[in-house]
């Protein structure tokens, strides 16, 4: 299971009064507004704005809010995943639905599991005041019309099923309640599979009535793979499993999928012209019938350069991240553009930062909307910021290339703030987590999450 040191101030329990639903619902405005200066010097006829999200009524000590985020496709809902928050049990974890309220985002809810996990551990053999958990809200996905969400708990443990085999629960909205749809799982659970998690090591995926889920498998006896359900009379069932059987190193790194195409990352297959340099896989789905996967390499593949670490899917165009790769500098991280035509699959541009530097983890995560680009970098400095503090960058086509428009960075960034540890955009919406951001009075991270809406002058 997922395991956080935390102190001994946050070992008590106590109940929350949970029923078959798993929902706790909240409403709360955003917490702060504050205005970003300007945006990087490509920015030129672009406006930025920002607003800081936390959960509403939390502590936020230890919750680690931001560690997953998702756009509806209507652009009207968020959900962001608190890997550390409190559900049914103290740091079982949680996800926090916003709600876009005239010009407002509001939180309306607060989702968890009804059977969410999470307890100290023996010290020793784990340091004191170790604490395992189920690590829900490690990833989320939304829907197009942000009534179905689903968020992965990859250290759950259920009965019967081995330890670390993970989970990932789905909640429906009817009539603007929650209520926890189902609870799925690896038809193959195992101690490594750590269904549900987060990227490097996976992701979920939803559209329509068809979830997608990486699964890390448990070695050659039972390899990586992406596990599909259906949902048929609300009821949602596993209906195939898709495997890479010509590469042995295919291990899920990351995921994104809009209900005829997925794009699965593996960022440590061999590439045709350098080992470890990671792949992407594309599948597509046509008539209910999945074709084999297309390979998708960097033209200046890198041995050790997790191209696939992350990926980004809309429409024709998708974005894969290389958060080790050579870039500005050579380990800096770069992210590739590539374009559908036909059935073939074209890179079309590589991107780096204008200001980018060694230890930046430019790539570490992406997403796509239509042909605009959003890239986290965890590790970068901003211009005017603390060192290390992160920072999110947009991209899309201009005079017939790709050009940086936007450089993003917290107002309130601090080191190790994980700025750009995920990151979402639906057209000129951008949703950026920072789950180690704002760190309360004992130290540990509570997170926040930033919404920035970008408008051409």
């Amino acid at each position: 299971m997922e395991h956080v040191n935390r102190t001994s101030a946050a070992h008590k329990k106590f109940s929350h009064g949970i029923t078959s639903l798993a929902i706790v619902v909240a409403v709360a405005v955003l917490v702060s507004t504050a205005a970003v200066g300007p945006a990087h010097a490509q920015s030129t006829g672009i406006q930025q704005s920002q607003r800081i999200l936390q959960p509403s009524g939390e502590t936020a000590e230890h919750d680690s809010f931001g560690t997953g985020v998702a756009i509806s496709g209507n652009g009207k809902t968020m959900i962001i995943g608190a890997f550390n928050a409190d559900g049914n049990e103290v740091g079982a974890g949680a996800a926090f639905i916003f709600d876009r309220i005239e010009d407002n985002w509001v939180q309306t809810a607060k989702l968890f599991a009804a059977d969410g996990q999470a307890e100290p551990v023996p010290s020793p053999p784990f340091p004191p005041n170790d604490f395992r958990t189920d690590a829900f809200g490690s990833t989320v996905a939304i829907s197009e019309d942000g009534n179905t969400v689903i968020a992965g708990a990859p250290g759950h443990k259920h009965k019967g099923l081995a330890a670390d085999s993970g989970a990932v629960y789905v909640y429906q909205r009817v009539n603007g309640s929650w209520s926890q749809q189902a609870e799925l799982f690896s038809p193959t659970p195992n101690s490594q599979d750590h269904f549900g998690e987060a990227p490097d090591f996976g992701g979920v995926g939803i559209s329509g009535n068809t979830i997608v889920v990486t699964d890390e498998g448990n070695g050659f006896s039972s390899p990586g793979a992406v596990d599909v359900f259906t949902r048929t009379n609300d009821t949602w069932t596993l209906s195939t499993r898709l495997f890479v059987p010509d590469d042995p190193f295919f291990l899920p790194s990351s995921l994104a999928f809009d209900g005829r195409t997925l794009v699965v990352g593996s960022d440590i297959s061999d590439a045709p012209t350098a080992s470890l340099a990671g792949v992407v896989y594309v599948f597509r789905l046509d008539d209910g019938q999945w074709s084999a996967p297309v390979a998708l390499t960097a033209a200046d593949a890198s041995s050790g350069g997790t191209f696939g670490f992350s990926v980004g899917l809309s429409n024709n165009t998708i974005g894969v991240g290389a958060s080790l790769g050579p870039g500005a500098t050579s380990q800096s991280g770069a992210a590739y553009v590539f374009v559908r035509h036909g059935d073939a699959w074209i890179q079309r541009a590589r991107l780096i930062a204008d200001d980018g530097a060694d230890g930046d983890n430019f790539g570490t995560s992406i997403s796509v909307s239509d042909q605009r680009v959003l890239v986290g970098a965890t590790g970068h400095t901003p211009p005017a910021g603390a060192f290390g503090a992160g920072a999110g960058y947009v991209f899309q086509p201009r005079g017939g290339t790709w050009a940086q428009i936007a450089e993003l960075s917290a107002s309130d960034g601090i080191t190790g703030g994980n700025f750009g540890g995920s990151v979402a955009v639906q057209n000129g919406t951008l949703l950026i987590g920072a789950f180690g951001q704002h760190p309360p009075v004992e130290g540990y991270p509570g997170g926040e999450a930033y919404v920035y809406q970008l408008r051409d002058n």
